[in-house]
C-alpha cells in the first residue's frame, strides 16, 4: 500500500495561509478580548504579541495585494 503525499504548496499560497491565520487571530482578539488578553499581552523588549501580529498581518496583506 503506497502512501499518498500531498503536493507541495507554492510559496505564495503558504504566505496566504499564514495571513489568513493571523487575520483569524486578530478577529478573535476583537470578538473575545477578555479571553484573548492573556495571550496578546505577552511582550518582549516592549513589543507585545498583539503588536507583532498586527505588523506582520499588514505586511502580508500588502505583499498579497501588491502581487509580490
Amino acid at each position: 500500500m503506497a502512501s499518498v503525499m500531498p503536493a507541495p504548496q507554492p510559496k505564495g499560497e503558504m504566505w496566504a495561509t499564514v495571513g489568513w491565520a493571523l487575520l483569524l487571530l486578530g478577529g478573535l482578539a476583537h470578538m473575545l478580548p477578555s479571553q484573548m488578553e492573556p495571550l496578546l499581552k505577552w511582550s518582549m523588549y516592549g513589543v507585545s504579541l498583539q503588536m507583532a501580529v498586527g505588523v506582520v498581518s499588514v505586511v502580508l496583506a500588502l505583499y498579497y495585494l501588491l502581487g509580490e
